[in-house]
């Protein structure tokens, strides 16, 4: 199994009682027989939590210690659907050091089926990868983070990057006498941290250490009867007052409206944010209606490794790729990833789940329904997109503005507003996210960007490989009734589409002899062109920009080179750029975050010089200014 981080999972083991479960590692039980009751005796009358969702026209944020069977999460997502406003939005935060493996979630939401957001909720549910995980249910209105490994780590991870304060706290973990790792000193401290005046807290433990611990943090505490299930329990308030915790976004502008751009808009927008988005094209640009959603993972246990795979998770689930049905892809080897490579893969993320999964030849031919030579790799949820429908279902949103034939000219920040100027004038607004490709760096706060654009080209053509799924191995083939789709090139030139044609049919029918043991004549009947962002280290560029100081530049973010990735990790990217814009966390650690860093140009540059793509023009203007 692949090298975890600090505090990663252990897998739950359960024992049922009827419909109550117990853990057999604390020998406590979840949850009462009554155990949607149990939730709102103990946790949602003490805080008056339905009342205040019923109430609630923005985001209400609970934290939550101990994840355990979701029954807590299930019943106020709930009571969000059942009471709230339409403009109401819940984001669920909670820690769990022994999660459900999905197999066993799947067979514990079958149990669940009163609560429906439980079927919704097991066909997301994270694998066992240590780290934060993020799923949105309910058409968005619901976000879950959920971190698997050590609470205390999870929670001090958030601490200065969850800028708007928790609402409620639910503190769930077995009993203090069977778990007192949870129970520390430490823990109050930080959730104190993530509080702010007016902040509640509710325990089913009554312990005295547990009561005393939360009025040092800061929190007023009294006792809830809960006669005759037990004695009492605990609740309280925050007291101390938060000052300049986060600056409210209201408006942003998104320049570019690819996938990442799109995307970026949507995240935006569902959190209540008004968006224009604005691209030079006079009409959408030329997106590829044929494409995957295929995950490229590596075996190596170190940040960049675990950030490709989270992002592919978090796309293979994101609603808004819900319409674009799960088919599967089989992997097979190649030349940059040797069958070795693949089994090391599968090994490094066996023990995680079944959404990645080693299969022969004979299982892999049964899968795509024709005789195949070789072993692959198999990815469950993976998929074909037609990324022009993807990105205009992601547009179409109340809050979305979308301005085709309006090119960005400038950009000017402070601390107090952003404007961004066009040939028709100039619009002020609260944030900037640029999404527009390789052309990001032609912008003066981005010209240290080290990307380039990369000419590519798909084709269809009249011969199919014979599968019903798509296979990636030697470039990739996704068939259809007539034919397939296959490529594709990677053009640091452009090449005539000509040229690209016949290097993808040559390569097309030379993989199938291979894979297959059979020959095929294949012809293109339609060609596609795209032009993708690459940097120097082909990882994406997500989040803040950066002067010649290394400070953050104010108001202005970017969401750009995803290479060939952009299908998992655009989304995943404008999640976590929308996230840090309305105040919450990203889904990501902090060493995944800087993985992704625009910091990294400017460090290495101070060593090296400017490379690959960067605008040494202005870079040496800035330089001599400074």
């Amino acid at each position: 199994m692949i090298e975890r981080a600090s505090g990663a999972p252990t897998q739950a083991r359960v024992d049922w009682s009827g419909d109550q479960p117990r853990s057999r590692r604390f020998g406590d039980i979840y949850h009462a027989p009554d155990g949607a009751a149990e939730v709102e005796r103990a946790f949602d009358a003490p805080q008056r939590l339905t009342e205040r969702l019923a109430e609630c026209r923005g985001t209400f944020t609970v934290g939550e210690l101990g994840f355990g069977t979701a029954l807590n999460f299930a019943t106020i997502a709930h009571r969000l659907l059942e009471r709230a406003p339409p403009t109401a939005r819940l984001h669920f935060v909670s820690v769990e050091r022994f999660p459900f493996s999905q197999r066993d979630f799947a067979a514990l939401a079958r149990r669940r089926a009163a609560l429906p957001i439980y079927a919704e909720l097991a066909r997301v549910y994270p694998p066992l990868l240590g780290g934060w995980h993020r799923r949105h249910l309910a058409g968005g209105r619901i976000s879950l983070s959920l971190y698997f490994g050590d609470a205390l780590d999870g929670l001090r991870d958030i601490v200065g990057r969850q800028h708007t304060a928790v609402d409620a706290w639910l503190l769930d973990g077995f009993a203090p006498d069977r778990n007192p790792e949870l129970w520390t000193d430490a823990l109050w401290r930080t959730l104190a941290e993530l509080s702010d005046e007016g902040t509640t807290v509710a325990t089913f433990s009554a312990a005295g250490a547990v009561r005393r611990g939360l009025a040092d943090a800061g929190f007023a505490m009294r006792k809830i009867d809960q006669r005759p299930f037990k004695r009492h329990s605990l609740a309280g308030v925050f007291v101390p007052r938060r000052s300049n915790r986060t600056t409210v976004t209201r408006s942003a502008v998104v320049v570019g409206a690819g996938l990442a751009g799109a995307a970026t808009a949507l995240q935006l927008a569902q959190r209540g944010v008004r968006v224009q988005l604005f691209d030079a094209a006079a009409a959408p640009p030329n997106r590829m209606a044929t494409t995957l959603l295929h995950p490229r993972l590596l075996p190596d246990p170190d940040a960049p490794a675990r950030l490709r795979c989270l992002a592919y998770l978090y796309a293979a689930h994101w609603h808004s790729f819900a319409a674009s049905n799960a088919s599967g892809v089989l992997q097979f080897a190649n030349a940059t990833s040797p069958p070795a490579r693949l089994e090391a893969i599968a090994d490094a993320y066996a023990a995680s789940g079944e959404w990645v999964s080693r299969v022969d030849s004979v299982t892999a031919s049964a899968i795509a329904d024709v005789p195949l030579r070789a072993p692959a790799l198999f990815f469950r949820d993976a998929r074909a997109l037609d990324l022009g429908r993807v990105c205009a279902g992601l547009t179409d949103h109340p809050l979305i503005e979308t301005k085709f034939g309006v090119a960005v000219r400038s950009i000017a920040t402070d601390t107090a507003s952003a404007r961004v100027t066009t040939a028709s004038g100039s619009i002020d607004c609260d944030q900037v996210v640029l999404c527009n490709g390789a052309a990001v760096n032609e912008f003066a706060q981005a010209h240290y960007l080290e990307l380039v654009a990369v000419a590519g080209q798909i084709d269809r053509v009249d011969s199919n490989i014979g599968a019903r799924i798509p296979l990636v191995g030697d470039g990739f083939a996704i068939p259809d009734a007539a034919g397939c789709s296959i490529g594709a090139t990677y053009e640091h030139r452009p090449w005539p589409s000509e040229r690209a044609s016949a290097f993808n049919i040559r390569r097309f029918e030379r993989w199938v002899r291979e894979l297959r043991g059979v020959a095929v004549d294949a012809r293109s009947v339609g060609p596609q062109r795209g032009v993708r962002a690459v940097s120097s280290d082909r990882l994406p560029i997500v989040g803040k920009l950066f002067d010649v100081a290394a400070n953050a530049i104010a108001r202005l973010h970017v969401n750009t080179g995803h290479g060939s990735h952009g299908t998992t990790s655009a989304p995943f990217a404008a999640e976590c750029v929308a996230s840090e814009l309305a105040g919450e966390f990203a889904p990501l650690t902090r060493d995944q975050r800087d993985v992704w860093s625009s910091l990294r140009f400017r460090e290495r540059q101070a060593r090296r010089g400017v490379r690959h793509g960067a605008r040494r023009d202005l870079i040496d203007r800035i330089r001599a200014r400074s």
